[in-house]
């Protein structure tokens, strides 16, 4: 059972889709919040300044790095005596065809998007399998989709979803969960739309583009609920599955 007052490592919290998922975890389930992002920015800050540094943990740190993420478990660890849940949603996606990737670029893109999580997980998993705790990894429907120009966003997400499945049954008898999970377009693609069009294909930049303009993005706390519950009390029978966020049998963590 999860505790009362759940304790939380959250990375990539300082906007978008991250900060709705912090702000849910604090008024909704009165969880206490470590993050972990390079950066602390005014808004992660205002969400500490509001809440006080008993609720909030806030961790400078790059995810990218295995000693960073020992730093925030062992501070989350020192801090509150337990963990209860991992939110990995930390990640980039910079739009480029195969071709011209730089291939320099190629190592750190994957440290930061996907190695990242197993980062993560290994200093935090002997405290999840006392608390019976949730890992839940942010995915994208990309990680089944080619589209043009994401194809390392792809790898990764898709590498992503076969973690989740081996993970969990790695640690189905521990009652660890672990869910990898689609948040659908979130209203947060800007950059999309500004690097976009140089190299994704015309007919596929489209779908993003209108549904920008015809107001049909979803807004970060559509998802945000959904994930944030499945962090305190994601269901066994679910675990390993890469699963959408408007899946009917996630119906009861929507807000």
């Amino acid at each position: 059972m999860p505790s009362s007052s759940p304790v939380i490592i959250l990375t990539g919290a300082s906007r978008g889709l991250g900060l709705a998922v912090l702000k849910i975890l604090l008024t909704k389930h009165n969880a206490r919040v470590a993050t972990l992002s390079r950066s602390i920015s005014t808004e992660l800050q205002g969400v500490v300044d509001e809440f006080g540094k008993d609720r909030v943990l806030p961790v400078q740190g790059d995810v990218g790095k295995p000693e960073d993420n020992i730093k925030v478990v062992d501070e989350t660890k020192n801090k509150w005596g337990e963990i209860n849940g991992l939110i990995l949603n930390a990640g980039t996606i910079e739009p480029k065809k195969i071709d011209s990737l730089p291939t320099e670029s190629l190592i750190p893109y994957v440290q930061t998007n996907l190695l990242s999580t197993i980062y993560l997980v290994q200093p935090a998993l002997s405290y999840l399998r006392q608390s019976k705790g949730k890992v839940v990894l942010i995915s994208s429907g990309a990680s089944t989709t080619g589209y043009q120009a994401w194809g390392l966003y792809s790898m990764v997400k898709a590498g992503m979803n076969s973690l989740a499945r081996t993970l969990a049954a790695e640690e189905r008898e521990n009652g660890v969960g672990v869910f990898a999970i689609r948040p659908g377009m979130v209203n947060m693609q800007a950059l999309l739309r500004t690097d976009g069009p140089a190299a994704m294909h015309p007919d596929e930049m489209i779908k993003f583009q209108s549904a920008y303009e015809k107001g049909e993005l979803l807004a970060p706390e559509q998802p945000g609920s959904v994930i944030a519950g499945l962090a305190i009390a994601g269901p066994q029978e679910l675990s390993g599955e890469y699963i959408n966020w408007a899946d009917d049998r996630l119906q009861s963590f929507r807000h």
